[in-house]
């Protein structure tokens, strides 16, 4: 068995994704790249929201002094921007495209979604070899070895990119974008990871051993081991 990050999924936006998947490989005159590319750009926010946005929600809620705070609202800060982005860019991105350009994307996803009781995930997946060396340092971080909180940190941001490449890069190429959307899209990539990336490995050189190990906890809750992975 192999890890997966799995990331929830609302059952609406499920079964509006079935739909579009349904008509788009019955190749239906009706366009509809401008439904799929803001559905796209809905579950994007959906799991911003729930990796990003709740964590931070929550630890404004927990910390009592103000450099906690501010530390928060440097973060919402580049949440925030990432999700602006994801907002404009995906729904411009795919609005011009072909339905039959964009079956591929669609059966491409629909093999990522696992239902299970009732809810629906997204999942990717993460190599043991990473899986194994963020383990590593969790384990060092709990046994009171601070040095391990960077490099903890760090190692978090690969698995995040792991689900990048997986869930944006991928699918990118899949839809061979021209040379001026292609370079547009690659931009908007790397700025929103590189500020996202920066910010996450920034807060382990911030946080203490005591506030640590509630950020590491609460991506961690989102990998899970999967029996269908090698």
């Amino acid at each position: 068995m192999g890890y997966v990050v799995s990331l929830q999924v609302n059952p609406q936006s499920y079964a509006q994704f079935l739909t579009l998947q349904q008509q788009l490989n019955a190749a239906t005159k009706q366009k509809l790249a401008h439904e799929l590319g803001q559905l796209l750009a809905d579950v994007a926010v959906q799991i911003i929201q729930q990796v990003f946005v709740d964590l931070l929600t929550q630890q404004k809620q927990r910390v009592q002094r103000p450099e906690g705070h501010k530390i928060a609202e440097e973060s919402e800060k580049v949440v925030q921007h990432v999700l602006d982005a994801l907002k404009k860019y995906l729904p411009w991105s795919v609005a011009l495209l072909s339905n039959t350009r964009l079956v591929g994307i669609v059966n491409y996803f629909a093999k990522s979604i696992v239902l299970e009781q009732d809810q629906v995930f997204l999942r990717y997946p993460v190599t043991d070899t990473l899986v194994d060396q963020v383990l590593t340092l969790v384990q060092k971080i709990q046994a009171g070895d601070a040095s391990q909180i960077s490099p903890a940190f760090h190692a978090l941001t690969e698995i995040i990119d792991q689900g990048v490449t997986h869930l944006i890069r991928v699918p990118k190429e899949m839809l061979h974008f021209n040379f001026v959307v292609d370079k547009t899209l690659n931009g908007v990539i790397q700025m929103t990871t590189h500020m996202g990336y920066k910010r996450l490995q920034g807060l382990g050189k911030e946080v203490d051993l005591h506030v640590a190990p509630y950020y590491i906890d609460h991506f961690l809750k989102f990998l899970i081991r999967d029996g269908h992975t090698k």
